[in-house]
């Protein structure tokens, strides 16, 4: 069943459903009885479990946003994270009629003359649309991309559904406003990805400003690419999982060439590739990556690469000032917060953080103490929460920070950190190279 043949008052009900029955499990798992801990666990197993089926049934901008918080499951209570990581697995696709449907609506008979053959079942299946092999009539091996009908008119009442949602959850220590500047954030995001014209141009914009060794990206078909087709050159590889099983030398390759990818894009192309699912990457034994899905891609602008720079500079260096005087002009603290009061607060993230980060000449992203200790350091500073305000700028950077950490954690990463810290936040091109 296609998106558009969902009534919006049957997406809108299902919402407010999961929103109403999160309430009340809120109400109830605050009532004494029984160990706390345990309740509190399967409270928040109940209610991820009914966000993750409700979510994912709808797809769309509703999906995509279980996904978008699934990205930061290190940060939400572990029985909520686990159920929303299930819906970074890919969606039930729908029906080959249901898809041939569009690809009639959007081409014409010289442009499926070009097609000699489309494989019915399809490839992948995600939030917006999906994927199905095919061949030229020219010989060449293509994917084609095919937006789910009815996605693009539905985001606007999913959003703001999902923002009733996370207010009723009481998840989110932040204001109204900051959640607003965030869904205006992902509105415009999701817009983008719903539009397979705009993927095409992140497309040429991450070849062109993104572009390193051992990074490939697929080559378009232009003539057959619309706001709801997207066909591409089909590039193999293998999974994430299978990659996480070669010898070590090569996990070690695929790793800094991801990390230096992504930090490269944010420091000089100023353009991020910021949907960091395990799929929308391949990895080949000669030591590239591939990557797919250029639907969400976050270009920055350059004064806020620059503050980013000064404000890791002042952490480094343990300059609080200038690390507080940063965060505020990126909009990350509430003009009103005081500064004595943050400074424990500072010291102990950027203990906890960066300066582990770069304590030694490589440090191993599979350490479970690091995220373990910044989530302890979370819980213990929860009263300070509401001083701090998410960046929305930043918000699809950090979606894709989180989702690249937890890929070079499951490749055994051992990264150059003090190298990668010296090329992208102070200019050293020294020893990059080498990597």
């Amino acid at each position: 069943m296609s998106i558009k043949s969902r009534r919006p008052a049957s997406r809108t009900m299902k919402l407010l459903g999961a929103g109403v029955r999160t309430l009340g499990r809120s109400v109830l798992q605050k009532l004494p009885m029984g160990d706390e801990i345990e309740r509190r666990a399967r409270h928040w197993e109940t209610v991820g479990r009914d966000w993750a089926e409700t979510l994912g049934e709808l797809r769309g901008a509703a999906m995509k946003m279980g996904q978008l918080a699934s990205q930061y499951a290190e940060l939400l209570p572990p029985a909520l994270g686990d159920q929303l990581r299930k819906l970074q697995r890919s969606a039930e696709p729908l029906p080959y009629a249901d898809i041939k449907a569009v690809l009639d609506a959007a081409w014409t008979k010289s442009q499926w003359a070009r097609l000699a053959h489309i494989e019915p079942v399809a490839l992948a299946s995600a939030s917006i649309g999906q994927v199905h092999r095919a061949r030229l009539a020219d010989g060449r091996a293509v994917v084609v991309k095919v937006r789910y009908p009815g996605v693009r008119e539905a985001v606007d009442a999913d959003l703001t559904q999902f923002r009733r949602l996370l207010k009723t959850s009481r998840l989110l220590p932040v204001d109204a406003a900051a959640v607003d500047a965030v869904m205006a954030e992902v509105r415009a995001r999701v817009l983008e990805e719903t539009d397979y014209r705009i993927e095409l141009e992140h497309l040429h914009t991450l070849a062109r400003d993104c572009a390193l060794p051992g990074i490939v990206y697929p080559q378009a078909v232009p003539e057959l690419c619309g706001e709801s087709v997207l066909v591409l050159g089909e590039e193999s590889g293998e999974t994430l999982e299978t990659a996480a099983g070669w010898n070590a030398g090569l996990r070690g390759r695929l790793a800094d060439t991801l990390a230096h990818w992504l930090l490269h894009s944010f420091f000089d192309g100023r353009a991020v590739h910021a949907d960091p699912h395990p799929g929308n990457f391949a990895f080949r034994a000669d030591g590239s990556v591939v990557v797919y899905d250029m639907g969400c891609v976050k270009q920055v602008r350059p004064q806020t690469v620059e503050t980013g720079r000064r404000l890791l500079r002042a952490a480094r260096a343990h300059d609080w000032h200038g690390l507080h005087t940063a965060l505020a002009e990126l909009g990350g603290v509430r003009a009103d917060a005081d500064f004595d009061a943050l400074l424990p607060v500072y010291r102990e993230f950027v203990a906890l953080g960066l300066d582990r980060l770069l304590a030694r000449e490589r440090f191993d992203c599979a350490d479970p103490a690091f995220i373990d200790d910044l989530r302890a350091a979370g819980r213990r500073h929860w009263s300070s929460a509401f001083k701090f305000q998410p960046v929305s700028e930043l918000a699809f950077v950090m979606r894709a920070l989180s989702g690249q950490y937890w890929m070079l954690r499951a490749l055994g990463a051992r990264l150059p950190m003090r190298t990668l810290f010296a090329r992208y936040v102070d200019g050293d091109r020294r020893g990059i190279d080498r990597m």
